[in-house]
């Protein structure tokens, strides 16, 4: 039976060339068991520590793992090319992703329905309306800016063609959360589809937005910024560069299916782009612990900030330097903890904190909610 998340238009060889490189990947497969048999008679058990402790606390198998890796180097090529054949002959990209039509790429925790999902929510509304009011005690004012799943933006390529309806209120439930409790969130869904009717907004190959899609969201959060007449200063002016030539971007979502050590005929083409960098016009030396004393905005979140040049669009939009507190991998929560316990927000606290928030985090599970505002020093 077909799998369901495959589509003719994934592989484009012909019949013939599927079929070399089937079994040329099943060749390896079988020189790859040949060494993980030999590997097995290899091992100096000697050298693996055998208590019952250390089997339960993992230094057995951390042991066992370094020899084997040792005594296999087609290790990492095995498992390569069992990822290329999955993906080859069923179309599958593992647990993380989803492949949807025309090669682009989903993360699956995007169309996960959570269940406990509308009460997550709501702690985090609570928890966001608490860290408002305690800031703007502090004359700094927050803005969220809500980033919208990779998925919602673009059900058309998904496998089945729509995004999954338990999620589709998601979105506008959490503008309506944040909003009931006096936050200032920016709506970045509306420009974001707008955008995509007339150029790609996110990679293909990767969760995030791309270039266009950083500088839409940039320029739509400048604009509302400008809008609450919040006083940023003076103006320092920048200037973005893109080149002239595309380079090659294997995005993050071919490294989840494990295929970031394979060439690009046995896995989904890579996305291209031409590069674009934002530098400050005129400079000065200004630098505290976190990288930047006194500046004006502080930008704080996940990985979406930290690719597409979304910070350089912003410091352009908003005619102000930026400082980027974002963290990759950090979750809802790591990045604006460690920022709010630096010196850096102590010493010289910010008029404007803009803290950026992918969707799919909203209904996630809790962790860390309840005690955060202690840990930062916020008040209940």
């Amino acid at each position: 039976m077909q799998s369901p998340y495959f589509h003719a238009d994934h592989w484009k060889m012909p019949s013939l060339h599927r079929a070399a490189a089937a079994l040329t990947l099943l060749s390896v497969l079988v020189v790859g068991a040949w060494e993980t048999y030999s590997a097995a008679w290899g091992i100096d058990l000697l050298d693996v520590p055998r208590t019952e402790s250390d089997f339960r606390e993992g230094r057995t198998t951390s042991a066992l793992e370094k020899q084997i890796d040792k005594k296999l180097p087609l290790r990492k090529t095995l498992i390569a090319v069992a990822n290329s054949l999955r993906f080859l002959l069923t179309g599958g990209g593992g647990e993380q992703v989803r492949v949807g039509r025309h090669e682009w790429l989903f993360l699956t925790e995007e169309l996960r329905f959570d269940t406990a999902g509308g009460a997550n929510l709501n702690a985090r509304a609570e928890l966001l309306g608490a860290a408002a009011r305690e800031l703007d005690g502090m004359g700094v004012k927050l803005v969220v800016a809500l980033v919208p799943d990779k998925a919602r933006v673009y059900p058309e390529y998904l496998s089945g063609g729509r995004y999954p309806e338990y999620n589709r209120p998601r979105y506008r439930d959490t503008l309506k959360a944040l909003r009931s409790r006096n936050i200032a969130v920016i709506d970045l869904l509306e420009p974001l589809t707008s955008g995509a009717t007339q150029s790609d907004v996110y990679y293909r190959t990767d969760t995030h937005w791309n270039h266009t899609g950083a500088k839409i969201a940039a320029d739509t959060i400048a604009a509302v910024v400008k809008q609450m007449g919040i006083d940023l200063g003076d103006t320092t002016p920048f200037s973005t560069t893109t080149s002239d030539e595309t380079v090659e971007r294997p995005g993050d979502l071919i490294r989840l299916m494990g295929l970031e050590d394979t060439t690009e005929a046995l896995r989904p083409r890579a996305d291209r782009e031409a590069p674009s960098e934002t530098i400050q016009i005129s400079t000065d030396n200004s630098s505290g612990l976190f990288g930047d004393a006194g500046v004006p905005v502080v930008l704080t979140g996940t990985s979406y900030s930290l690719r597409g040049n979304f910070h350089g669009f912003l410091q352009q939009a908003l005619a102000a330097k930026v400082l980027n507190a974002a963290k990759d991998g950090g979750g809802f929560l790591q990045a604006i903890t460690d920022y709010l316990k630096d010196d850096s927000f102590r010493l010289a606290k910010p008029k404007l904190l803009i803290w950026e928030v992918p969707e799919r985090f909203v209904c996630s599970e809790i962790d860390g909610e309840s005690t955060w505002l202690k840990e930062v020093g916020f008040k209940r």
